[in-house]
């Protein structure tokens, strides 16, 4: 089964990617797409595929044994960055949509998770030190309870859960 962890991680791999990959490579002609096969820990692989010039990329992860685990199709806003992500299990059946937030100096500061009907079902706000390192994470229920804080974040007040 797709779980939040694994959708979470797929999401963390992701950005870590999209980070350390930027000014990396040559200008791309306007129908370029760039494509990157990473190996995971457990043997799994994901497989990126970014279309900037029509703004989506694509996540899609198989296990060591070659079986889909999960696919992420994103839509890229003007800047680059991910606008949104429908999120898909092994068997490409929707599991919910991802819409994230950045702040003024283009840092990653929040990931929205909806279900099928766009309520809510979970929030991950970033934490951030003064010199702009992420720090890490907090994780919201839909009703705004923390479900999981990583390290080194400190508590504030649960963001009130909206709709899209």
């Amino acid at each position: 089964m797709f779980s939040r962890s694994i959708a979470v991680g797929f999401v963390v791999a992701l950005l870590a990617f999209a980070a350390t990959t930027q000014g990396q490579s040559p200008t791309p002609t306007p129908d370029a797409v760039r494509v990157t096969v990473s190996m995971n820990a457990d043997g799994s692989r994901t497989i990126y595929e970014f279309d900037a010039p029509h703004h989506k990329a694509t996540a899609t992860t198989k296990g060591k044994d070659g079986k889909m685990v999960g696919i992420i199709r994103y839509r890229l806003d003007d800047a680059g960055r991910f606008a949104s992500g429908e999120v898909y299990g092994p068997d490409e059946q929707f599991r919910f949509l991802t819409v994230y937030k950045y702040d003024t100096s283009g840092k990653l500061t929040e990931e929205t998770q909806l279900g099928q009907d766009e309520a809510v079902r979970n929030k991950i706000v970033y934490a951030y030190d003064k010199t702009g390192k992420q720090t890490g994470y907090t994780v919201y229920d839909a009703a705004g309870k923390v479900i999981r804080r990583t390290p080194g974040v400190s508590p504030s007040a649960s963001p009130t859960p909206k709709r899209r």
